[in-house]
């Protein structure tokens, strides 16, 4: 078991979510220069700015790679979710080398991946087909010293149409867990949102329970203090700390779960996203170091 004195210390991460509509190389320069050392990416934005430029661009500027989005991509930026039609995931494999290869060049070797919480069909046939597409993306991306995190969305309102459905397959912890667990392999494991975390009922044992799962990822929010969680949406978002999530209970959880690693500033407010790239950056750093400080 990795000790305290030897497990990487909790860092202030960026999300390209937070700052959306910036290109890539903008996107890296705000990152640098708002204090944070470590960010998220787009896979597809990487391969579309060049991988070489983008490993050259984050060593000029101090910066290491969290995670990046898009294994299973839907356009130039967005992450498909794990779940689609037969004919589109295979549509996604096309280019898979190409991506995978993007990640070993900017040195990023942690894929997220989101699974849907949901669906309309057989929730037996769907957990299956995601160990399936889970297993075989693992086996490919190890190729690359890639490791895949899965994502299970704990809102339940305002989501896209592609997630929504009358079964669940997996949308806490425990149900991700259960599900990975049947897949057989040490490279994959969870990315953790704070977020979701919270409208599921912000239990710390979901997250000391993932063992022997590795946290792979995490993301953070903060959750609005006045609605229940059921009628929480992802617009909702908050800078952390400046809601009502117990942010001493969760990074003491994580710290039990023995995680140490990024913690990405992930916020999808369209409000907050009015306020200047800027001030929306060194926000998200003061208060992601805030809570770093008192973990």
């Amino acid at each position: 078991m990795t000790s305290r004195s030897t497990r990487p210390p909790l860092e202030p991460c960026l999300n390209p979510a937070t700052v959306t509509g910036l290109d890539l190389e903008d996107f890296l320069c705000l990152a640098a220069v708002t204090s944070f050392r470590t960010v998220e990416l787009s896979i597809q934005q990487v391969v579309a700015y060049g991988p070489d430029k983008t490993a050259a661009l984050l060593a000029e500027l101090g910066l290491s790679v969290a995670a990046a989005s898009g294994i299973v991509p839907a356009g130039p930026v967005l992450p498909a979710p794990l779940l689609i039609t037969d004919d589109a995931y295979t549509a996604t494999l096309t280019n898979l080398p190409e991506r995978l290869a993007a990640f070993q060049t900017i040195g990023c070797q942690v894929a997220t991946v989101l699974l849907n919480p949901r669906t309309g069909d057989d929730p037996r046939s769907a957990a299956a087909t995601a160990v399936k597409r889970l297993r075989a993306l693992a086996e490919v991306a190890a190729d690359h010293g890639v490791r895949l995190a899965v994502e299970a969305v704990g809102v339940r309102a305002g989501l896209d149409a592609c997630l929504e459905g009358s079964h669940e397959v997996a949308a806490t912890l425990p149900r991700l867990a259960g599900l990975l667990e049947r897949i057989g392999r040490d490279d994959v494991g969870v990315c953790v949102d704070s977020f979701h975390w919270a409208a599921t009922g912000a239990d710390p044992a979901h997250l000391t329970g993932l063992a022997p799962l590795r946290i792979e990822h995490v993301q953070i929010a903060d959750v609005p203090a006045d609605l229940s969680p059921d009628r929480w949406t992802d617009e909702m978002r908050l800078f952390p700390g400046e809601g009502a999530l117990d942010w001493t209970a969760f990074t003491g959880a994580l710290e039990a779960a023995e995680y140490g690693g990024s913690l990405s500033v992930e916020l999808f407010n369209p409000e907050l996203r009015l306020l200047p790239e800027s001030e929306i950056a060194t926000r998200a750093y003061a208060t992601a170091r805030a809570i770093v400080d008192t973990a």
